[in-house]
């Protein structure tokens, strides 16, 4: 796994998530990672799949999956607020996909 450069602690419902910010080394093995076929995971978020909450927090797979969208919306703004440049590039990369 990669280093951890800063987390922040989220409380949920008694049940204590840790956001983690990315290095860039953990970023480039996000984006390098196979993408499987799975369209919840794909696309229930428009700008996260959900396997990659397992890499900026310390939330389970399971664990995702038994979480409420608005559950899951909170710790997706929590790993936004520490992660900025990491969601920068996504938008920008979009941006380019478009172009083309």
């Amino acid at each position: 796994m990669a280093e951890l450069s800063s987390s922040r602690v989220l409380n949920m419902d008694g049940q204590e998530i840790i956001v983690r910010e990315l290095t860039v080394a953990g970023v480039r093995q996000m984006l390098m990672a196979e993408i499987g076929e799975d369209v919840v995971n794909l696309q229930l978020f428009s700008d996260v799949r959900l396997e990659d909450l397992v890499q900026m927090t310390s939330l389970t797979a399971d664990q995702i999956d038994a979480m409420r969208p608005s559950q899951l919306e909170q710790v997706i703004k929590a790993c936004k607020e520490m992660n900025p440049d990491f969601f920068g590039m996504l938008v920008r990369l979009e941006a380019l996909r478009a172009k083309r």
